[in-house]
């Protein structure tokens, strides 16, 4: 059976052997223009039958010459030198090799191959070293552009996958925050509710179910549209509203072309949490919460604001609170500057928590696969 060269190494040697044809024929012109202000002009035919095979000999020696800057490379390691000398000594060798083959061959009438002697095959050599070493070191700069090229498009990959991987984390731990202490404050309210309000018991249970069920089927996205993170909240503030009784009271102000407007998955939940555990939990009178969303062109604001005690009469305003911390991290990975999550006093008294971020319409950014499976089977066991 015969060998068969593949596609991709026959337009490579094709592209090489264009490249360097492509040199020939420009020493060509070089050396018909200035022999034409000798006495001894040179023909564009002789000038091209001199130099294209010159040209074509490198050709022949790239391979070899890209494998040794492959495999001795000139770069900051403990073996620097050692690698120079050897360069230096595969550079003569094959300017050498290179000049005697084209005297031999190509220019046998004038060549030191005439009356051959080791001087004036040592003149020879010497008349286009400048030149060899020249082509030896761009050889060897080009293999060598092209290796920290494809390292930085590397490093891009790897930035990108290590900031999918630090949002996925932090994503998870977001969840693993807010499921034992949600799941214990529920079902100490369903606990309550089963003697006094068995009926109430049966529709938290339900609502505590269909949350559940919603934090799995969107753990393997970073991102929904709003309208959907609206639904987890709007669960998530049902169960809670069954523990504050009517001391709580919610209210949204989203336009119905935002909700296709893409947020992180979880964005909004503890920065509510932090309202009622922070703001509102601290007073006896009932109290208000608002989400609302805002399109400002290119920019997504959301807010939530309550009438709690606000952030200066608080004891703990939130700002510090491992909730916050790792949405403002998640922020940070997902849109890095084009994004920021603010803390203030409202003059009305309570707190406004506001979120801008880039305006886009319904697209997921699916998670790895294999992780993807990880948080299944972690949510699983939840």
């Amino acid at each position: 059976m015969r060998p068969t060269v593949s596609r991709s190494t026959f337009v490579k040697a094709c592209l090489l052997l264009g490249a360097w044809t492509g040199y020939g024929v420009l020493s060509a012109w070089q050396t018909h223009y200035w022999y034409s202000f000798t006495r001894t002009p040179v023909n564009w035919w002789d000038s091209l039958r001199y130099e294209v095979p010159y040209g074509w000999l490198w050709a022949l020696c790239t391979p070899l010459v890209l494998w040794l800057a492959r495999r001795f490379r000139i770069e900051r390691n403990p073996f620097v030198l050692r690698n120079l000398t050897i360069h230096v000594v595969a550079m003569t060798i094959v300017i050498a090799v290179i000049k005697t083959v084209y005297d031999a061959t190509v220019m046998p009438p004038t060549s030191a191959f005439r009356e051959f002697t080791w001087s004036r095959w040592i003149r020879s050599i010497e008349y286009t070293f400048d030149t060899g070493v020249l082509i030896y070191l761009v050889i060897i700069l080009v293999e060598h552009s092209f290796v920290y090229y494809r390292r930085y498009q590397q490093s891009l990959v790897n930035a990108s996958n290590l900031q999918a991987q630090l949002a996925q984390a932090q994503l998870r731990a977001l969840k693993m925050q807010l499921h034992p202490h949600f799941l214990f404050n529920t079902l100490h309210t369903i606990a309550a509710l089963v003697q006094e309000d068995p009926d109430l018991a049966e529709r938290t249970i339900a609502r505590l179910s269909e949350l559940l069920r919603m934090f799995l089927a969107n753990s393997t996205v970073h991102e929904v549209p709003l309208g959907e993170e609206l639904r987890i909240l709007d669960l998530y503030l049902e169960i809670e509203r069954t523990r504050f009784e009517d001391r709580l009271s919610v209210h949204f102000d989203v336009p119905a072309e935002l909700r296709e407007a893409m947020v992180p998955n979880l964005i909004l939940q503890p920065l509510v949490e932090n309202s009622i555990r922070h703001g509102l939990g601290k007073k006896s009178a009932p109290g208000w919460i608002a989400v609302s969303a805002e399109n400002y062109g290119e920019t997504l604001v959301l807010r939530i604001v309550d009438n709690g005690v606000g952030l200066s009469d608080a004891r703990h305003s939130g700002q510090t609170g491992l909730g916050l911390a790792i949405t403002r991290d998640r922020l940070e990975s997902l849109y890095g500057a084009r994004q920021s999550l603010a803390l203030r006093d409202v003059l009305t008294g309570g707190t406004e928590a506001r979120i801008t971020l880039p305006y886009r319409k319904h697209e997921r950014i699916e998670m790895q696969s294999g992780t993807v499976q990880g948080e299944e089977r972690e949510n699983a066991v939840v």
